[in-house]
């Protein structure tokens, strides 16, 4: 110590590097907090027991000294709260860290032109060194007279005692301005709250007694309307869940994690960790979670969607996790999870799957189950399976896909009935096939629309020489070749089965001459039916194809037989109208011999339609043809009708009748006049419970019509009717002449 004291402090003393001390003192916040309350009452007690009038703790900075606390300066310094180094004693005490005593300063070398003389009247000095809890020297506790002084030995212990206890305060604030700038700093709002009861105890409300910047930030409340006020006050809507979490924490000492949303606060969710500070406060730390909720309350949303369509599927669902031995080899698989649809397809409740291993729900299960899993899992591949499980005697199908080097996840449905039909299927589809090779003529199956030939039986191989499954679709029918009779080449669209799928029947026949692949020529009759679904929906059609080889050289030999008795029938015919001739030459009305043989010339044309490729019944258009050609003009005919077919008896009559009607037209009728003309119509139709023909012939833009006077043998013949039994009205309208006639189909169409 400097002058009259000699003896020095007993610690060791250590200086510390000016950048360093300075750089210490800023961080300790000291220069911050001039003339601090905090250490008011320190300098106080200095003055007053060392009896001075001037107490100072001097924080001693680069260029200045700052006031951490002071007690009688003089002003302007006092309200300054500093003065520059050229104005303090307490720059020396940091100097030599060590006390300074200073009797009188007007005399004291070291200090004798220092400006606190004249500027502070500072005359006597006592000061010791101050430290913060580092060790770095800030600057002095000292105590001023304004006049000469003798200081004691008890003044330096006392002024070195209050040191200290300046020394601890200056620890306490630093730690508090440590802390105090961690509750500024912090990005989680705090805050401060005492317990409000009411008369029987029961926590009722919280008065915030402290927030911190980040509470302002996160509520948008400014401190100091919070401060002060109660839960209640600021935030009514959470007082009642708030409140329970608080009195838990009070009564159970016990730290609580806490989440509710404010719907003062947008509907924002706050997470707080409570704590009790003591049995009437508590303190909380909290956070804005509402990205993190409203990402959890959307993933609870998604997880709730996609859970309820994982247990609406149709499909069984299971994760499965292996279970390996000692050698890591699968030997088993864990159910982890699996849906509604898995229980109700293997008839076990889902719920008693969970946690169980396959072998468990199922004992006696074929390890197959386990064994494919398994390799799946290994090899990374995912694998469609058809397997039976024996001990339900079901069969399933589905799709297994490894998730990672343990699980994996299956979809599957069960298919015992899809395969014990398909079974069944094969065997009637083989069973078809033996019907089909066993038929003696050729059979193809097409399915539509595309007309893929799907199915043919041995005999038509044998028939065409060539496989027609090898047809996909009916675009290519070119690959068969044929003729028509008259030697033009079938189209592919002419075919029975490609006018059935164009939707133009239901059924069609033709026969044609159809070239084998080796080049051999061979007559074939092709008949098709259409095949529908039971919605009426055409789903495909049957094809017959006959070898007609033999039956054209029967019909062939036939036609030499029917010009045969064709030539001699007319030869007969012509003798009869010659013997007729002869005979009725002295009858003088010609009339009726002319009559006569048209009459026999109209036979001999019925009977040249029905010779015409040996058949016993003929088209009815072919025998209008045959009979009205030679004697009406063509243009002067309208006929029409569907394609009908009848016996020999029904074509005579058919062949007389029109023969009649049309020499009366020519006579009488329509067709005597140049603008007159007859039409021919015919149909089929219901007429007391069976098809019947109703045939009609209607003249128009003939001269006026008239009931004749009297009926010869030609309206007889009219009137027998189509079968020679009547079933005729007849009717002479001034527009023309009418005749309708009806006769059943069947006997139209009987052989005799």
């Amino acid at each position: 110590m400097r002058d009259s004291i000699s003896e020095a402090r007993d610690e060791t003393l250590i200086l510390i590097p000016t950048n360093n001390r300075i750089d210490a003192i800023r961080r300790s916040g000291l220069l911050d907090r001039a003339g601090s309350e905090q250490f008011g009452h320190l300098t106080e007690h200095v003055r007053t027991s060392l009896e001075v009038p001037v107490a100072i703790i001097s924080i001693v900075d680069r260029h200045r000294q700052v006031f951490a606390g002071h007690c009688g300066l003089p002003e302007p310094w006092a309200s300054q709260g500093e003065t520059p180094l050229t104005h303090s004693f307490c720059q020396h005490v940091v100097e030599d860290n060590a006390p300074l005593v200073v009797r009188n300063a007007n005399a004291h070398e070291l200090v004798m032109d220092n400006h606190a003389i004249g500027d502070l009247g500072v005359v006597a000095y006592l000061g010791v060194p101050i430290s913060l809890p580092t060790g770095e020297l800030v600057g002095a506790l000292a105590a001023i007279d304004t006049k000469p002084r003798n200081w004691t030995e008890r003044d330096r212990r006392s002024l070195e005692s209050l040191a200290k206890v300046v020394e601890k305060e200056i620890a306490v604030g630093i730690s508090e301005l440590k802390y105090r700038s961690l509750f500024a700093d912090m990005h989680e709002g705090y805050y401060v709250a005492t317990a409000i009861r009411n008369q029987q105890g029961e926590l009722t409300d919280v008065l915030f007694e402290d927030v911190n910047p980040a509470f302002t930030k996160l509520t948008g409340l400014p401190s100091e309307r919070v401060v002060g006020s109660t839960l209640t006050g600021l935030f009514p809507d959470v007082v009642q869940e708030m409140i329970p979490a608080y009195d838990r924490v009070l009564k159970s000492g016990e730290s609580y994690l806490h989440s509710n949303s404010a719907t003062v606060l947008g509907g924002r969710w706050f997470e707080n960790r409570i704590r009790r500070l003591d049995s009437e406060r508590i303190a909380s730390i909290f956070t804005d979670i509402t990205d993190r909720k409203t990402a959890e309350i959307r993933l609870s949303e998604s997880e709730a969607h996609w859970r309820g369509l994982f247990e609406q599927l149709e499909e069984g669902f299971i994760l499965g996790e292996l279970i390996r031995d000692d050698r890591g080899n699968a030997v088993d698989w864990r159910y982890k999870e699996v849906n509604r649809a898995w229980g109700e397809l293997v008839g076990v409740p889902s719920e008693t799957a969970l946690g169980r291993t396959i072998r468990e729900v199922f004992p006696g299960i074929e390890d197959e189950w386990v064994m494919e899993f398994a390799d799946v899992v290994g090899s990374g591949t995912a694998k469609v399976f058809t397997r039976q499980v024996g001990s339900l005697e079901r069969w399933y199908e589905g799709h297994v896909q490894p998730l990672d080097d343990e699980r994996f996840v299956v979809m599957f449905v069960e298919v015992t009935e899809r395969l014990r039909m398909e079974n069944e299927l094969r065997d009637r589809e083989q069973q078809l096939r033996t019907v089909l090779d066993s038929m003696p003529v050729g059979v193809v199956l097409a399915s539509a629309p595309s007309g893929r030939i799907v199915m043919q039986n041995q005999r038509l191989r044998q028939i065409i020489g060539q496989d027609a499954t090898d047809v996909g679709s009916k675009d290519q029918y070119d690959v068969f070749v044929a003729e028509h009779r008259d030697g033009t080449a079938v189209r592919p669209e002419e075919y029975p089965l490609s006018k059935i799928l164009a939707g133009e029947c239901l059924s069609n026949r033709m026969e044609v001459r159809f070239k084998k692949p080796d080049g051999d020529w061979v007559w074939v009759a092709i008949v098709g039916e259409a095949i529908h679904d039971n919605a009426g929906k055409l789903s495909g059609a049957v094809i017959v194809v006959s070898d007609i080889a033999d039956q054209k050289k029967q019909e062939e030999q036939q036609r030499i037989i029917n010009r045969e008795m064709s030539h001699r029938l007319k030869n007969m015919l012509a003798m009869v109208q010659a013997i007729a001739s002869q005979t009725l030459r002295p009858v003088s009305d010609r009339s009726y011999v002319e009559a006569f043989d048209n009459r026999l010339r109209a036979l001999s044309s019925a009977q040249d339609v029905l010779l015409l490729d040996n058949r016993d019944e003929a088209p009815i258009s072919q025998i209008i043809d045959a009979t009205l050609n030679r004697l009406v003009p063509t243009e002067r005919l309208a006929v029409r009708g569907p394609e009908i077919t009848i016996g020999p008896k029904g074509t005579l009559s058919l062949a007389l009748m029109l023969h009649e009607l049309a020499t009366n037209a020519l006579k009488y009728g329509s067709l005597s006049v140049d603008a007159g003309r007859v039409s021919i119509d015919w149909c089929v139709k219901t007429v007391e419970d069976e098809p019947s023909v109703i045939f009609s012939w209607q003249e128009s833009g003939g001269p006026p019509v008239r009931e004749p006077d009297r009926r010869g043998f030609g309206s007889k013949l009219i009137r027998m009717g189509l079968i020679g039994t009547g079933g005729v009205e007849i009717s002479y309208a001034p527009t023309g002449f009418r005749a309708e006639m009806t006769a059943p189909l069947h006997q139209l169409q009987h052989a005799e």
